[in-house]
């Protein structure tokens, strides 16, 4: 009797493992997203920080800390930052800065991956920049 030799993969094997491809691209393309995402909150984070830290050396240097110009950009001067910094995402997200009092003032900024998405409670109540903060800085 003659055994008849195997030549390839059946069409059920193919397709297993196909789907088995497709479900782990899917997986990894979903993480990778999620990964990307809380990198640029972190540098949000670090932005608002770095925005914090020039209004504050403006502050020891003048006793106040500075009008702005408009709300989306404080009116810090260029020694006390270099450049100011710009959302990564999109130009379409700014960070806010809303001057309470000549002594407080609130950064907000609007994160991906968390926050309270009502508004109202940040950026001194108003929709001022983005329409969106969920992420704020505050002195005190």
């Amino acid at each position: 009797m003659k055994t008849k030799m195997r030549q390839g993969f059946t069409l059920i094997e193919i397709l297993v493992s196909a789907t088995i491809i497709g479900l782990l691209s899917t997986i990894g393309f979903t993480g990778f997203q999620a990964i990307t995402r809380s990198g640029r909150d972190a540098l949000r984070k670090s932005d608002l920080e770095q925005i914090r830290s020039a209004l504050e050396i403006y502050k020891s240097e003048n006793g106040f800390y500075p009008t702005p110009q408009n709300t989306c950009a404080p009116a810090v001067p260029t020694p006390y930052i270099n450049t100011y910094p710009v959302d990564p995402k999109s130009a379409d997200y700014r960070y806010c800065y809303n001057q309470t009092g000549n002594l407080t003032y609130t950064l907000c900024a609007h994160l991906e991956n968390g926050g309270s998405t009502d508004s109202a409670d940040l950026c001194g109540g108003a929709n001022i920049c983005t329409g969106n903060c969920n992420y704020k800085v505050s002195n005190p």
